[in-house]
């Protein structure tokens, strides 16, 4: 892992005010002169709560960090010169925004205690002036930034409304998911502590599964992307926190456009499925059976990817044939994943061979042996064999002199298979002279 360097975070800091200040500590650091450091990255601190409180204030009309600034300026009108403020702005900043962590709270509440050590004698001690080292100076500084100056000033409130309010706003800016997690890594993820994430884990979870109305339908796909985005930083500790929050998160729409993103979620994300109570896997499961395209990406539902095969392979062929290519290509990157992937094939198989017409046995082994027939095992090519001998119009088509010599070459490759057995299939080859 790459040592944490002061010098590129300082860059990193959010608002231009606090990182001029902050270059001043920064000297003082470079120079050994710890003390004056300490003292300056406190002010500093106390400066970018301000800043902060300030933003939200002005651009959000937050009522919290309106009350907090009264509430320091009443202190500061009262006693001009005295800075009890301070650790009172620290402490109201901990209990009534979303700013800090409880360890955040105590590096900083240590850095005060340092900071007055560093700038007031201590006639009782051997030094009258507290000199931190320089472990302990960069290890404070290292504290403010990520505790603090780093995080823009929405990190100091609930910032649900903010950051779904602005992926919707830009989600025709941010089209596929490497876009979008290089726009959330910089304006949010960065500096995401674990209570704003679950805060929003739960909003987002919300709007995608279990609100329907203009505004959630219309924004359904940005926010369930960058619910997938959020989860997959930390899936081992959201799972717990669904697990712990079960009730909440089983609270789903019945049926409709939220339960079909769910689906498209549990599909990359299946570990969650268990997490939920029945309440959410009674309905999903029975929603996911009403159609292929929501059956083919719910694996989640069934023991084993096999037996998930297995059940989509027993559907009717006119349910079958409206799998779409995206589901498809799904299937069959779950089956590599798996181990599975000849049993995928043989439900691409089925389809091919169960077409009804000449045009749609032509789109068939186009879309779903094509692009595979290279890969089948000698159990796959019985299948097809088989399936194109009892279907005349997988063998009487004009496209299978072009499309069937592609399976007699894999069957030479695999060996033992006899197409003699196969006189319709063989039929249907271009004859040699």
């Amino acid at each position: 892992m790459r040592e944490f360097s002061i010098d590129l975070a300082a860059e990193q800091i959010s608002d231009q005010r606090t990182k001029d200040y902050f270059q001043e500590v920064l000297g003082s650091f470079i120079n050994g002169n710890y003390r004056s450091a300490v003292v300056m990255l406190w002010s500093v601190v106390v400066a970018d709560f301000v800043y902060k409180l300030q933003a939200l204030r002005d651009l959000y009309q937050d009522a919290t960090a309106i009350s907090i600034l009264d509430a320091i300026e009443a202190k500061q009108v009262a006693n001009p010169t005295s800075p009890e403020w301070e650790p009172f702005l620290l402490e109201e900043i901990n209990s009534r925004t979303h700013l800090l962590e409880a360890a955040d709270y105590q590096h900083l509440v240590n850095l005060q205690k340092l900071r007055h050590l560093s700038a007031h004698p201590v006639l009782s001690g051997s030094h009258l002036l507290f000199a931190p080292n320089k472990e302990t100076t960069r290890s404070l500084i290292r504290n403010a930034l990520e505790a603090v100056l780093l995080k823009p000033p929405i990190f100091s409130k609930k910032i649900v409304g903010e950051f779904v309010s602005d992926i919707a706003a830009k989600k025709e800016l941010l089209p596929d998911q490497k876009a979008l997690k290089q726009y959330l890594n910089a304006k949010y993820f960065g500096n995401l502590h674990a209570s704003v994430e679950q805060e929003l884990l739960k909003a987002l979870w919300k709007f995608c599964f279990r609100v329907s109305n203009p505004d959630a339908d219309a924004n359904r796909s940005i926010n369930t992307r960058a619910l997938y985005l959020l989860y997959e930083r930390h899936p081992t500790e959201l799972r717990q926190f669904i697990v712990q929050n079960a009730v909440y998160f089983s609270e789903v729409a019945p049926n409709g456009a939220p339960l079909t993103a769910l689906i498209e979620f549990l599909s990359d994300c299946p570990a969650l499925f268990g997490a939920l109570t029945d309440a959410a896997r009674v309905p999903l499961t029975t929603f996911a059976n009403t159609h292929v395209n929501l059956l083919a990406p719910s694996s989640f539902i069934s023991p084993s990817f096999s037996d998930h095969i297995a059940t989509v392979s027993s559907l009717p062929y006119a349910q079958l044939r409206e799998l779409s290519d995206e589901n498809w290509k799904k299937l069959i990157a779950k089956g590599a994943e798996t181990g599975q992937v000849q049993q995928v094939y043989g439900l691409g198989t089925k389809i091919y061979c169960g077409s009804l017409a000449f045009g749609s046995a032509d789109s068939h082994f186009a879309r779903f042996i094509s692009p595979h027939i290279a890969e089948f095992d000698s159990e796959r090519l019985n299948q097809i064999l088989v399936g194109i001998e009892g279907n005349n119009q997988t063998y009487w088509r004009g496209r299978a002199r072009i499309d069937h010599p592609r399976i007699a070459e894999r069957v030479a490759v695999v060996g033992n298979i006899d197409l003699a057995a196969y006189p319709h299939f063989t039929g249907s080859l271009p004859t040699t002279e």
